[in-house]
């Protein structure tokens, strides 16, 4: 059985998603990833790509897709290396940010875009 820890919305996110976990070491399911190549602006339509591991590593896939999302993903400990840690990604979900995406879908019918990547647990929201 397979779980969903991430839904993308675009075609090179897809494949650097999915990458990305198979090189970690996860098999990796990703249906619908050539309806995307062949209409990649019926994404948002479609409810994005969802991308499936097993269900026994889906807490560990889960954890290193959002180490690597939110930049906290450390590089492997060498002797000769010592790695800085990166800062937080700020998020942009303030209530004013919120109001002013808003205003500018109901003004000029537009809104910002959506994020790539929607993690598991995550709502995937301007």
């Amino acid at each position: 059985m397979y779980a969903v820890i991430a839904i993308a919305y675009r075609l090179s996110t897809v494949s650097v998603t999915v990458s990305a976990l198979e090189a970690a070491g996860f098999k990796v399911f990703c249906p619908w990833i050539n309806t995307m190549a062949l209409l990649p602006h019926y994404s948002l339509a479609f409810g994005g790509v969802p991308v499936s591991v097993p269900a026994e590593n889906a807490a560990e896939a889960s954890e290193f897709l959002s180490a690597i999302h939110s930049g906290h993903l450390s590089p492997l400990e060498t002797e000769d290396c010592e790695a800085d840690p990166l800062p937080a990604v700020p998020k942009n979900n303030s209530l004013w940010n919120k109001a002013a995406n808003l205003l500018g879908y109901v003004l000029f019918g537009i809104s910002a875009p959506w994020a790539e990547l929607a993690l598991s647990g995550e709502k995937a929201s301007p």
